[in-house]
């Protein structure tokens, strides 16, 4: 039996050529989606790094008021203030309750209070010399009570 040849050509060439813009129209299509995909999620992105940009800016806010507060509280009139609402009385320090460090982090030999707080003669005696009066710690020094309230 003999074929038809041009029958068969035909038959090919049309199947050939609507392949081909089958696939054209599918590749679009699959193309178009993965665009649409992209975005959709560049724009959740983006909604989402306004949303934390706005969460810095209220955070930054937040941070220059508290360091506000906190200067604020700083103030030598403030301290002034809330020594006097808790009732303690602060002086200067004195010579002997410093204690100066070294950058290793250890005390400065020859000091005062290093001397007295090891309790050698020398160190007791230089600080009997120093010290003329005898002054109880600042902080445990409180006002009296009045009515049995702390103004």
């Amino acid at each position: 039996m003999r074929r038809n040849k041009k029958r068969v050509k035909k038959h090919s060439r049309f199947v050939s050529s609507s392949m081909g813009i089958a696939s054209l129209i599918v590749s679009v299509f699959i193309m178009l989606m993965i665009f649409f995909a992209m975005n959709s999620r560049c724009s959740r992105i983006s909604r989402e790094i306004g949303q934390k940009e706005r969460e810095l800016r209220a955070l930054e806010q937040e941070l220059t008021r508290a360091k506000t507060a906190w200067d604020e509280t700083k103030v030598t009139r403030k301290l002034d203030q809330a020594l006097t609402r808790f009732g303690l009385q602060m002086d200067v320090p004195r010579e002997d309750q410093l204690v100066r460090m070294s950058p290793s982090g250890k005390p400065v030999p020859g000091q005062l209070s290093v001397a007295r707080l090891r309790g050698t003669a020398a160190g007791a005696k230089m600080a009997q010399a120093v010290a003329v009066r005898k002054v109880s710690s600042p902080s445990t020094r409180r006002k009296p009570v009045k009515n049995g309230r702390r103004r």
